[in-house]
This record gives structure tokens, C-alpha cells and sequence, in this order.
């Protein structure tokens, strides 16, 4: 189980919108028993051959009209973040916290996280909260406000003692964070800084801190798409292309068109890290590796 995914899902529990989670813990106990008992939907969601986007396509039409939001976007989630042969064991342990929530049960005796788990379970919980804000401007202020924080916590030796003393509870962290927030920063800021006081070592904290800051200003740059084109595109073409490109990324993304003659024809989109290469020059390369290859014989119609 990936940490990760413990966190995006401590994230979508603690939402308003949730739904009714008790219905939510049903719709994934009946996920796990539609892919146990259908091999071929079992073998295309678990084969690491089967590109991301193409299973998640095959989830979203399966689920999309049967299933809550909530649940689809958990499943989806968790079917991005592990390993393809993981994908059933995710979803059968995402049915028991989103139970335990539902019930009112809060899990105790939680194991200590080093600070590489730490930070990827913090991922998670980001995730969750940053897809829902709709522009880098107010992503901007998230970040703005993690670092005045981060520099407040820091510039003070009082509150940098309490808040990584292991012997302060972490409730009690949680708590003073939230109250010096409170009125001062958004609830996404908010959020962020005080569920870092419950993962990982208190001495980690500060860094946790530091981490988010970069986290938030990284996801900044994944919501811009900078495309590479032959020509300009109009503004028709300019919608369907982000269009396209949101449904790769999974999340709703801004295009900035830079005219390239290179790239011949087609384009060449950059969304963070993510490059999606469907110039014509791409092509080309493709076809000229192929000819390359010692497997392609041709003949040349003389006779030998």
C-alpha cells in the first residue's frame, strides 16, 4: 500500500462533500467483487503493459454513472498511485478506513513514519486538496501562505519546541496550528500545516513544511501545459487541444502555444514533468528508428 494513497484518502474523508460514506465503503466492496469475479477486467487493470490513461479510461466508463464521485475518485486515485498488480489490495483496504469514518471510528496506534514515507503520505493528502482549487492565482496564495508560516515556525525556537516535541501529542500540535491559522490563512493552508503535524516524526515537521511549500509551487507548473506547434492555433482549436490534454493530465489544465517550424507538424505538449509528443517530427523519428532496425528487410523488386 502506498502511503500516498493513505493520505488522499485521509483528505477526501475529512470533506464536506464526501457524501455518505457508509454508501461510498459499499461501492468499493462492490469494486473488489466485480474485479474479482471478472478475469479479463482483472487482467487489463492489473497488466503493467496497459499505459495509465487507457486504464483509467476503462475505470471511468465501467464506474462513471454507477458509482459516487467519492468512490470514483478514490478507485481512480488508487489505480494511478500503486502498481498495476497492487490495484485490488488497494481498493480492498480503501472500503476499511472510509467504513471506519463512516462509523465515527478514529484509528489509533498509527506506526511513526521516517521522513521518506512521511512526505509521500503528505503527497497524497496535497493531492486531494490542490485538484480542487481552480487557478495557479489562488495556488499562489496556498504556497504564500505555507512559507510566511514555515517562516514564522521557524524564526520561533517556543513554537518550533512544541511542535516538534515528541512528547506533545499530536493532537495537541494540531490543534495550536490550527488555532494560529485560524482567520490568518485559507482552509487549504490550513489543512495542509496541521495534518503535517500527524504524519511522521515532530522533528520532521519543519521540513515537512519546507516540502509542501515546493509541493504546492510544483503543482503550479502541472497546471500549465506549454505547447510547441508548427503554426498558431486558433482559439477553437486552442480549447479542444486543452481539452485533450486535461483528460491525460487528469486535471483541468492551461495552454501557453509557442509556434516551433521543427516540429513540422502536430504538436509537443510539456505539463510538469510529462511530455506528450504527437509532432509530426516524433513520427518521423519513430519510422526512421524502425528503418533503422536490423529486422527491416526490403526488397527492391530487381531480381537477384
Amino acid at each position: 500500500m502506498r502511503q500516498s494513497i493513505r493520505g488522499y484518502t485521509d483528505a477526501v474523508i475529512e470533506e464536506p462533500s464526501r457524501g455518505d460514506l457508509a454508501g461510498v465503503a459499499n461501492e468499493l466492496a462492490g469494486i473488489v467483487a466485480l474485479v474479482r469475479g471478472s478475469p479479463d477486467l482483472r487482467f487489463v487493470l492489473s497488466d503493467p503493459d496497459v499505459a495509465v490513461p487507457a486504464r483509467r479510461g476503462v475505470i471511468t466508463d465501467l464506474l462513471g454513472s454507477r458509482v459516487s464521485p467519492t468512490t470514483l475518485r478514490l478507485v481512480t486515485f488508487a489505480l494511478e498511485a500503486d502498481r498495476p498488480g497492487e490495484f485490488l489490495d488497494d481498493v480492498t483496504w480503501l472500503a476499511e478506513p472510509v467504513d471506519a469514518a463512516a462509523q465515527g471510528l478514529v484509528p489509533i496506534g498509527d506506526v511513526v513514519l521516517g521522513r521518506h514515507a512521511a512526505v509521500e503520505r503528505m503527497d497524497g493528502y496535497a493531492t486531494a486538496l490542490l485538484q480542487d482549487i481552480p487557478d495557479k492565482g489562488a495556488l499562489g496564495d496556498v504556497e504564500d501562505e505555507l512559507f510566511r508560516f514555515m517562516r514564522i515556525v521557524g524564526g520561533s525556537g517556543e513554537l518550533l519546541g512544541v511542535l516538534s516535541n515528541r512528547e506533545v501529542d499530536a493532537a495537541t500540535r494540531r490543534s495550536l496550528v490550527e488555532d494560529l491559522l485560524r482567520g490568518r490563512a485559507s482552509s487549504t493552508t490550513t489543512r495542509l500545516a496541521a495534518y503535517a503535524t500527524q504524519v511522521g516524526r515532530p522533528r520532521d515537521y519543519e521540513n515537512l513544511l519546507a516540502h509542501l511549500v515546493d509541493r504546492v509551487a510544483a503543482e503550479s507548473n502541472r497546471r500549465l501545459a506549454t505547447v510547441r506547434t508548427a503554426i498558431d492555433l486558433d482559439e477553437d482549436r486552442r480549447r479542444h487541444l486543452a481539452a485533450a490534454l486535461s483528460r491525460v493530465a487528469g486535471h483541468d489544465v492551461d495552454i501557453r502555444v509557442t509556434v516551433d517550424p521543427t516540429v513540422l507538424g502536430g504538436f509537443v505538449a510539456t505539463i510538469g514533468d510529462t511530455v506528450v509528443d504527437g509532432s509530426t517530427r516524433h513520427r518521423l523519428d519513430l519510422l526512421k528508428a524502425r528503418l533503422d532496425t536490423p529486422e527491416a528487410d526490403f526488397t527492391t523488386g530487381e531480381p537477384s
